[in-house]
Order: C-alpha cells, then structure tokens, then sequence
C-alpha cells in the first residue's frame, strides 16, 4: 500500500517534525511502515471511498511509523500499554486505565482514517 518513496515524500514535503524517522536506520524505517501498516489494516474499516482516501491511507501509516519510532520500546510506551495513566515516586503511586490499553494508534493517524472507520461518521 504504501512504499518507502511515499514516506520520504510525506516526511520531507507535509511534515514538520519528522527527524525522528528520517534519520533512523533504513531497516527501523522499512520495519516501522510495515508494522503501522499492520496495526491500521486490524481496524475495522467501512466500505465508504473518497478520492482522498488512499492518500489518507498512506498518510497515516506514515504518522503511525513515526509515532513508533519515537515510541516504541520506550518504559513510557510500556507503562502506557499497561494502562499507567499516572505513576508518582514519593508515596509510590500508579493509577490505571483499562480503556486505553488497548489504543495502539496515535492520534495524528487517526485524523486521517475517522472518516472510513465503522462507526464512525462523517457529518456535512
């Protein structure tokens, strides 16, 4: 669906920001466009197609592979996976959110995929 062409193109031309990826080994990169799009190709999409489509396709597979490349493996990625919502040293604190353990994808990535999510509702 999306080539490493297309990336580069996204992250030089339409983003601000995306050092993080440009500068990563070409192998991270490669790995990260295929796992964004296996984690975006596991929503449930409706059958609802615009011209604008594949190309928000692709632009948020490119947000969802820098977001983790930033993110990934990180102890903050890995607490926020288990649902840590807060953690403090001192009283030795945590407080859990089970909701949001199971929101893998960013939300930048999210902006460009609502409108063909089953559910979800594109109002006039």
């Amino acid at each position: 669906m999306i080539t490493i062409e297309d990336a580069y193109s996204y992250f030089y031309n339409e983003r601000l920001f995306s050092e993080d990826w440009l500068m990563a080994e070409n192998n991270k990169q490669e790995q990260s466009l295929k796992m964004a799009t296996n984690q975006i190709n596991r929503l449930r999409f409706s059958a609802y197609v615009d011209e604008e489509k594949e190309d928000n396709f692709k632009k948020a597979i490119c947000e969802q592979a820098l977001y983790l490349i930033q993110t990934q493996n990180t102890q903050r990625s890995k607490l926020i996976e288990r649902g840590v919502t807060s953690f403090s040293v001192e009283g030795l604190s945590e407080s859990y959110d089970i909701s949001k353990v199971s929101k893998k994808i960013c939300s930048e990535a999210m902006e460009y995929l609502k409108a063909y999510l089953i559910g979800c509702v594109s109002i006039c």
